[in-house]
């Protein structure tokens, strides 16, 4: 099974963005259509007889003695307000337009039209689309749903799949079965179950690799929801499960320190991502130490108000001694001096110090 991680999404997401339409149509749209047991009944050349029809599928349903016929339209473009109306006529055309048989007298309609495309919708036209089309036998599928049937399905170009990094259950114990089987099955409801109840009590007994899997999967859930209540479960998620993040995820801190520095932060998660914050250890920063750093000088400069949580870790984090880039080792250490003397220094000694610091982060300007 793929796995669902941010890794794996970025490199699928990166083909459909450069993949062309008739290549989409070859590597993903006929296999997947073909692994649910639909054969191609027609392939309309491009040009004003498709009717809306690129692909006509068909398969044969033995509880109605009668064949379902799915006509698909499939994109490699953005849709956009410009042109949602364009394609959600192409696709009420698909749908009220007849076919003929391959063999035989008498005209066909689709059960059904798949809108699929290997590119993004704006928000906008992802709103307009369906109320343009008004039909319950229209199914529009952006690129967001394409990355996850890919997933879900295994279906890719080979070039693709062995990029991707998948679990191996065979050589997994129970407990870490158990947990990608959840995962990797993106049941909402059973995902919170394990991630709020059952997997507190298995924290021992599965492996580093299932741990991985976790906190890129809380990652990747933070980040197709960022609102304020999309912010709480993984928050929380974070917390439990601290101790499961290794130095590959310290990417994954930058942002986490962005949510509690925010103007507009989560009220409901920041218990949480107070906490999440106060755990992170210096071995987690020295990956990030010029990106944290900066964080700090800019903060340090502007007075933010939360910024004893950035001087605390860095003051953890230099009394470490592990930067490895003396230039970066002196502003951590002049920051620091500033926080702990500014109520001795002079204003033109606060005014040069911080003039270094400006001069840090934006040498440009010099």
């Amino acid at each position: 099974m793929i796995l669902r991680n941010p890794e794996n999404r970025k490199k699928i997401l990166d083909y459909l963005n450069n993949v062309d339409e008739d290549t989409f149509i070859d590597e993903v749209v006929i296999p997947f259509f073909g692994s649910h047991g639909f054969q191609v009944y027609r392939i309309n050349s491009h040009g004003p007889g498709e009717h809306g029809k690129d692909i006509i599928f068909c398969r044969y349903v033995p509880i109605f003695f009668e064949n379902e016929f799915i006509a698909v339209q499939a994109k490699a473009e953005q849709v956009t307000v410009t042109n949602v109306s364009k394609f959600s006529d192409q696709v009420k055309r698909a749908l009220n337009t007849k076919f003929a048989p391959r063999s035989g007298k008498g005209d066909l309609f689709p059960h059904y039209v798949v809108f699929i495309n290997a590119r993004k919708h704006s928000n906008d036209a992802h709103i307009e689309f369906p109320q343009l089309v008004n039909s319950p036998h229209a199914k529009i599928l952006s690129q967001e749903n394409v990355c996850e049937l890919i997933i879900q399905s295994g279906i890719a170009p080979l070039n693709i799949l062995k990029q991707l990094s998948i679990s191996t259950p065979d050589a997994q114990s129970q407990e870490d079965k158990l947990v990608f089987k959840t995962i990797l099955g993106n049941n909402p409801a059973k995902i919170d179950n394990l991630l709020d109840h059952e997997l507190k009590f298995l924290k021992d007994e599965i492996s580093p690799k299932t741990k991985e899997l976790i906190i890129d999967y809380i990652y990747d859930r933070w980040q197709m929801d960022r609102t304020w209540a999309g912010t709480v479960k993984p928050m929380k998620w974070f917390d439990y499960y601290f101790d499961f993040f290794k130095e590959k995820h310290s990417r994954y801190l930058i942002e986490i320190f962005e949510e509690l520095l925010s103007s507009t932060p989560s009220f409901e998660a920041m218990s949480y991502t107070q906490s999440v914050v106060e755990k992170i250890t210096p071995e987690l920063l020295s990956p990030i130490e010029k990106e944290f750093i900066n964080i700090c000088a800019e903060k340090a400069i502007r007075h933010h108000h939360k910024k004893h949580y950035l001087i605390d870790k860095l003051k953890e984090f230099y009394n470490a001694d592990i930067i490895k880039d003396s230039k970066l080792k002196k502003i951590a250490k002049l920051i620091i001096s500033i926080e702990d003397n500014k109520e001795n220094l002079s204003e033109k000694d606060r005014k040069k110090a911080k003039d270094k610091i400006n001069r840090f982060l934006y040498p440009e300007d010099d």
